[in-house]
């Protein structure tokens, strides 16, 4: 039997995800889900169709975030810059099979891979088991045979993990007070370079709020071979892997076919042309 076109599989997929979210417009706006987990306390918010994910902060009641956002009139439109340009590991991977999602909260990032590209098995990781309720309730992420989720600390993760993956991808904080800095070191970075496939590549998020933001751009740096980055106003995006995908003039029309091959609903090739590398990158 021939394959299902990807126009039509995308509209269908699309649909069905919107039957999942479609009880969502009835909601009143406000807070819709207050939930305290282990080690924080999350809000889910919703303003007219947007869906909002915050961490609330303990200590003073300010919200950290949002650690994932969705429009439900148009649930696979990333509206995070960060999340648009993360999807640029697909630069060195075009059609991966395997990717490794650290740290997936609403699991915007992995719903998008998971619509756009029938093929990938995507293995999301988090340290919470609640977020697997969040992300299917709030967020529409369905979990089957090409999406799970392990509840686990990444460094413990990837240690254990039988598998190695084409692309790695890493958008993990606990909340403003805790940026996760064991997942920034050389011997984290040497573990994620092992997990990867020969070719391979990992992205990374970096907050500029960090107060060891430049230490651990500077460690990243050091433990890849080639760097590229994308500097973003809240956050640099961070791209480590052996080799450059195709030359810094080629990023954009690469991009622009990735989109064109997929059918995201985005245009990557602006992001794309800010990649720059990471030695030349003004951190401040």
């Amino acid at each position: 039997m021939a394959s299902e076109p990807a126009p039509s599989r995308l509209a269908r997929y699309t649909a069905a995800l919107s039957r999942r979210l479609a009880r969502l417009r009835t909601l009143p706006d406000g807070v819709i889900v207050d939930q305290t987990l282990s080690h924080m306390r999350l809000w889910v918010i919703k303003d007219a169709t947007f869906i909002s994910l915050f961490f609330l902060n303990p200590e003073n009641g300010a919200l950290d975030g949002p650690m994932s956002r969705i429009d439900i009139e148009r649930p696979l439109h990333l509206l995070g810059p960060y999340t648009r340009a993360l999807l640029l590991t697909l630069l060195w991977r075009p059609a991966p099979q395997r990717v490794c999602m650290l740290g997936f909260g609403g699991g915007r990032i992995s719903l998008a891979l998971h619509a756009h590209l029938p093929d990938v098995v995507i293995d999301n990781v988090d340290i919470d088991p609640a977020f697997e309720a969040v992300a299917a309730d709030y967020f529409g992420v369905i979990f089957d045979e090409r999406q799970r989720l392990h509840i686990a600390d990444a460094q413990a993760y990837l240690r254990s993990t039988p598998h190695r993956y084409d692309i790695i991808i890493m958008d993990a904080f606990s909340d403003a007070r805790d940026n996760l800095s064991h997942l920034a070191t050389a011997e984290f970075y040497a573990l994620c370079r092992e997990r990867l496939l020969p070719g391979g590549v990992i992205g990374i998020n970096m907050l500029r709020s960090d107060p060891h933001f430049s230490t651990k751009v500077e460690v990243f740096r050091s433990a890849w071979r080639t760097t590229l980055a994308a500097p973003l106003r809240h956050s640099l995006v961070v791209f480590g892997a052996g080799h450059m995908p195709v030359s810094i003039t080629d990023l954009s029309a690469r991009a622009r076919h990735l989109v064109q091959r997929y059918g995201f609903d985005a245009d990557l090739s602006d992001l794309a042309a800010t990649l720059r590398p990471l030695r030349m990158i003004k951190l401040w």
